[in-house]
């Protein structure tokens, strides 16, 4: 699920790219590690990289109930989770281009605070849906450097989001059940 939630954001940023600039190459939007770029790979580019740095549960939204007037629905419960999704802004060539395209990931994340992919559908073992609620996330200086100094130096024009994940559950064929208000013990225990 995190793989897609992160590949979703990529293949959305891309479309939108792709619209704004028409010159772009299909693939101008790659998840791909920043770390792990050698000083060839550098000098070639010309891409937004996507890298999760960080996942993270969501701890308040996961002990949310769904007890809704006195019956229970039998169904799977969502999954929450924080993904820190670092996008790198990577042009070797022209230092004022990766400000142009930061400025239009900027502009399309907040454009777009939600986003929703669907469950696939018609299958049994299909893939359930998902919501990703992107907030940008703004480390300070010396965090920011840390981050950078443990990815190897190389510091891109870039923006962090945190990226609240929300796992949307299939709906389990089921029977609504009531809910437990007294119970009979049949035996004693001494």
């Amino acid at each position: 699920m995190i793989y897609r939630a992160v590949n979703f954001l990529a293949q959305q940023l891309n479309e939108h790219l792709a619209i704004t600039n028409a010159n772009l190459p299909a693939d101008f939007t790659q998840l791909r590690n920043v770390a792990h770029l050698s000083d060839e790979e550098v000098r070639g580019l010309n891409n937004v990289l996507v890298t999760l740095l960080s996942v993270s549960e969501d701890n308040v939204l996961k002990n949310a109930t769904d007890n809704l007037r006195g019956s229970i629905s039998s169904k799977t419960a969502p999954k929450y989770f924080n993904l820190y999704v670092l996008f790198a802004s990577c042009n070797y060539q022209s230092y004022p281009d990766s400000l142009k395209v930061l400025s239009q990931m900027v502009d399309f994340f907040e454009k777009n605070p939600i986003l929703t992919h669907s469950a696939d559908t018609g299958q049994e073992d299909s893939l359930p849906g998902f919501r990703l609620n992107v907030d940008s996330y703004a480390p300070g200086f010396e965090e920011n450097n840390n981050m950078w100094t443990t990815m190897g130096g190389k510091q891109y024009p870039h923006m962090l989001y945190r990226v609240r994940l929300v796992e949307i559950p299939k709906p389990v064929t089921g029977q609504k059940m009531g809910v437990i208000k007294q119970f009979e013990l049949k035996d004693r225990l001494s």
